[in-house]
């Protein structure tokens, strides 16, 4: 993981003008992190931040072009996925600090905060991702 190079920079595309514009900046840089939408609202998951591996999540409002920190999930991860479902969440397997694969599936949901339900991935998942439909 030394040679990662972790950022807090978030640009978004207009495929109309065919331009990339830079929008406000992480509060935490990141590498290898996960990364859902939520509604209105952009999640980036865990990652790698230059020296450890983290479980810090960050939300994105596009209207106020802002970053805030959100409660963390309980085991730090890179390489994992993430899905949305309904108004929840999905952070599926990853590694950890270690380089030891994550089977673990942590649950976010507003209301709620985040929640272990004791689901497992199924084998091994890490740099995979996940679409739900």
């Amino acid at each position: 993981m030394k040679d990662c190079n972790a950022h807090r920079s978030l640009e978004r595309y207009d495929p109309r003008e065919g331009c990339w514009t830079q929008l406000a900046s992480m509060k935490i840089k990141r590498a290898c992190h996960s990364v859902a939408v939520l509604g209105e609202t952009l999640y980036a998951l865990g990652g790698y931040d230059g020296n450890q591996m983290v479980s810090t999540v960050e939300i994105f409002d596009p209207r106020a072009n802002s970053w805030r920190i959100s409660s963390p999930f309980s085991v730090p991860r890179g390489y994992g996925c993430a899905v949305t479902v309904n108004d929840n969440v999905y952070l599926i397997g990853g590694i950890n600090a270690d380089a030891e694969s994550v089977e673990t599936v942590e649950v976010y949901n507003e209301r709620q905060g985040w929640s272990n339900p004791g689901y497992k991935a199924i084998g091994q998942r890490r740099f995979a991702c996940a679409i739900a439909f």
